[in-house]
């Protein structure tokens, strides 16, 4: 099973809803745990941030589930009546991206 960690962002995502969301990546088979703030969090969106732990790149079979786990988180927030993330983000251990997602407007 491969890692990811999910930067946490206390403006924007409490205890709950960072269970929702290792709980849908663990559903793509994702061991999944939360990472203290790296970024300042400012601006007027919120990216959702995480670091992918294997060295390379991520395998296509979990790039092809990113899409329907993103929308899952999406729909999270919206059914909690919170403002989801305008993006996703996936940083590699040397801080490139490795895939993003821009998510639609609420």
């Amino acid at each position: 099973m491969d890692e990811i960690l999910v930067e946490e962002d206390f403006a924007h995502i409490d205890g709950r809803s960072m269970n929702v969301i290792l709980d849908f990546l663990d559903e793509l088979n994702l061991e999944a745990e939360p990472t203290a703030p790296r970024s300042t969090g400012r601006g007027r969106h919120w990216e959702l941030t995480m670091y992918w732990q294997p060295a390379g790149s991520i395998p296509e079979s979990t790039e092809a589930g990113l899409p329907d786990t993103v929308a899952k988180i999406r729909d999270h927030f919206v059914t909690a009546g919170k403002r989801p993330p305008s993006r996703v983000a996936v940083y590699g251990r040397d801080g490139l991206v490795l895939w993003t997602f821009q998510l639609d407007a609420t």
